[in-house]
């Protein structure tokens, strides 16, 4: 569900190379939502089929995304400046700010 409301609230921007941020829908409460639900569903799968492989590479994974988030947040300072900033300011890369 998180992943298809943050496809609709992306709709016609080229995520690769926005034009514009998005922060509304999911991206109001977290930066990141597609990989949030993506990690979620990891998660889920495994649990679900009782897979301690599937389980174990999860903590990989997880840190290989985080890897392409921080490149990818210095690309969007790059390029939205303070507009992106004050974004980080309120909204949490992962988890909700309070």
């Amino acid at each position: 569900m998180l992943i298809a409301r943050s496809l609709k609230a992306a709709r016609s921007t080229e995520l690769s190379r926005p034009q514009r941020l998005v922060t509304s829908g999911p991206y109001a409460t977290t930066r990141n939502p597609m990989y949030v639900g993506w990690a979620l569903l990891h998660l889920g799968i495994g649990v679900a089929a009782r897979s301690g492989w599937t389980l174990a590479t999860l903590p990989l994974v997880a840190a290989a995304v985080h890897r392409d988030v921080l490149r990818e947040e210095r690309r969007l300072t790059e390029t939205f400046g303070d507009e992106y900033e004050q974004y980080c300011a309120t909204v949490g890369r992962y988890l909700p700010k309070r």
